[in-house]
């Protein structure tokens, strides 16, 4: 019995330390459920095993020779101090060992009543006293150091998603959720850098009239709008497109794949914008223009590719009037060329570099020339000679057209003076002069400081700019009409203008284009013209047919019941400074 108990015993703890090594040389890691099983196992096996080898040992002090004796006590004390050392960062389990095995083992010295073994009993029972309190030390200290790692660990991982909050708020628009400016570049960057970069697009996209609302209703009803519309682009984006805002009304657009992917996008994004918006009491529609440029075709750097899109965006917001673009080389050439004009108009002395042109209007019938339209012609030191068609459209795009128009207004003024009084002077104005309070009051003060008679002064405007805002169109041709001057409205029938608003404005005069004079050999084109003068005539208005070139079409309109006509017929626009000789020569030539 003495030699089977220590062999079982010896047997379990060799299959255990087997186990550890095994479990060791796997690199098996125990999951949180498993350390607790194994835990509990260790706290209940340990003072069964401890209990078992304690009784067997004191069960040998009956045996032997006093040296043996001794080897047994000191066997028991030290293999159980051994023991509590290494359970000491599980307390629980050292604590109950300890309680096993050196109580019992007191126990039995004193009951050999030795003075020997009292002496034994007691100072292993100090011993372990002190063991415990070592014991408990430490594993204050152990688990102080576990509370503090696991804090570390919770701090860090709370770093670590702060960082990436951070990370999120710093590369997402706060307003719309949209993805931000950051983040696009960050992108396009990538794509660009990306070894397996396949085509794909650059979208700018800039919302139309969004300024207007927004100053108009403030700017809560400007960031809801913002909102809403980047919800709705949201949906249509589709093929791993990913839409940015930019800032203010400007959004970002990347598009993976092929152009046509990009085109049909774009397509969808600028109907979408188009569509009103329901805010509150409100219904608000804006409008957008999105210029694109494709990698490779169009740039193989970022910021080649963001400045083509930026260069489209121009084209399609300024030239198109809105809209989707693309760029091409050609675009690039075309906006270039507009920017050198945009530069040198900024750069120009308008009372020196503009000079005007007049082509008369004269009565078909009477041979007199009723007045003379003042054409502006431009040569700039910077660029050379350039169209009207070519800079205005620029000019009124940056607003530098109401310098042009007044500087058109103070030189015709001046050749008012040197034309019989009879003849008037016809101006062109723009939709932004006719929306500009400081411009209108700029005419009203030059044409008053002139002495010039208002009648003789002409306003043309196209049907185009007045049909943009009718109502407010109306009451300034009203304001203009109450000072003398006459209103004529140009380009009749190549707007949008309906019927309904044509007889609702003031005005004097219609001028037709000379798109339907050059096509009255068709009779599809003299009943159009043949309808137009009649229906001026139903609305009191004196009708003008611009672009009469042959006498075959001069007497067309004199047959349809239109006298008063404008043309190389007549005469090319001329210098002003040869309009007072001129003037009679064509007088003379219209009679003939």
């Amino acid at each position: 019995m003495s030699t089977a108990i220590p062999l079982l015993l010896f047997a379990l703890s060799g299959i255990r330390l087997f186990h550890w090594w095994r479990r060791d040389r796997l690199a098996e890691i125990p999951t949180p459920a498993e350390a607790r099983r194994l835990l509990r196992m260790i706290t209940i096996a340990g003072p069964l095993l401890a209990l078992t080898y304690v009784l067997w040992s004191i069960a040998l002090l009956e045996y032997g020779s006093p040296i043996q004796q001794a080897h047994v006590m000191i066997y028991v004390t030290t293999t159980a101090i051994g023991c509590i050392f290494c359970l000491s960062a599980l307390p629980q389990a050292a604590l109950l060992v300890g309680l096993v095995v050196i109580p019992a083992f007191i126990a039995a010295c004193l009951a050999h009543q030795d003075m020997m073994y009292t002496v034994i009993a007691v100072n292993v029972g100090l011993v372990l006293a002190v063991l415990l309190r070592v014991l408990f030390n430490s594993f204050d200290h152990f688990h102080q150091q576990v509370m503090s790692q696991a804090r570390l660990a919770r701090q860090h991982g709370e770093l670590v998603r702060l960082n990436q909050e951070n990370e999120r708020l710093a590369h997402t628009d706060s307003l719309t959720g949209l993805p931000n400016r950051r983040r696009f570049h960050d992108d396009l960057a990538e794509l660009v850098a990306s070894d397996a970069a396949g085509p794909f697009a650059v979208g700018l996209l800039d919302l139309d009239r969004f300024k207007p609302v927004n100053d108009t209703f403030g700017h809560h009803v400007g960031d809801t709008l913002l909102i809403k519309l980047a919800e709705r682009m949201r949906l249509l984006l589709v093929g791993g497109a990913t839409l940015y805002r930019l800032g203010g009304d400007e959004f970002g657009l990347l598009v993976p794949g092929n152009p046509h992917a990009a085109a049909v996008i774009g397509e969808r994004l600028c109907a979408a914008l188009s569509e009103p918006f329901v805010i509150a009491e409100l219904t608000v529609t804006v409008g957008g223009s999105l210029g694109i440029a494709l990698f490779p075709d169009g740039g193989t750097v970022a910021t080649e590719l963001f400045d083509r899109a930026d260069y489209a965006l121009y084209h399609a917001k300024r030239v198109q009037g809105g809209g989707l673009c693309i760029f091409t080389p050609d675009l690039e050439t075309a906006i270039r060329r507009d920017r050198e004009i945009e530069a040198a108009l900024h750069a120009c002395a308008f009372d020196e570099e503009l000079h005007l042109h007049g082509q008369p209007i004269v009565g078909a019938r009477t041979g007199q020339v009723e007045a003379i339209e003042l054409l502006v012609r431009w040569h700039s030191p910077l660029v050379g000679n350039v169209p009207p068609g070519d800079f205005i459209p620029i000019a009124e795009r940056s607003t530098l057209i109401h310098g042009i128009t007044l500087a058109v207004f103070r030189k015709g003024l001046a050749v008012a003076r040197l034309l019989p009084a009879h003849i008037a002077l016809s101006f062109n104005i723009s939709a932004c002069d006719l929306h500009s309070p400081a411009t209108l009051g700029a005419i009203e003060h030059e044409l008053l400081a002139s002495g010039i008679a208002p009648t003789r002064i002409w306003i043309e405007v196209t049907e185009t700019a007045v049909m943009r805002d009718p109502v407010a169109a109306g009451r300034v041709l009203q304001r203009l009409r109450r000072l003398g001057m006459k209103v004529a409205l140009d380009d009749f029938g190549t707007g949008h203008s309906s019927l309904s608003n044509l007889h609702q404005l003031p005005l004097d005069k219609v001028k037709i284009d000379r798109s339907f004079i050059n096509d009255l050999q068709a009779q599809r084109g003299w009943a159009v013209v043949e309808a137009m003068v009649g229906l001026c005539r139903a609305l009191s208005l004196e009708c003008v047919a611009e672009g009469v070139e042959t006498s075959e079409q001069l007497d067309t309109l004199l047959r349809m019941g239109c006298e008063h006509m404008q043309g190389y017929l007549f005469g090319e626009p001329l210098p002003v400074a040869m309009l007072p000789d001129a003037v009679p020569l064509i007088g003379h030539r219209a009679a003939a």
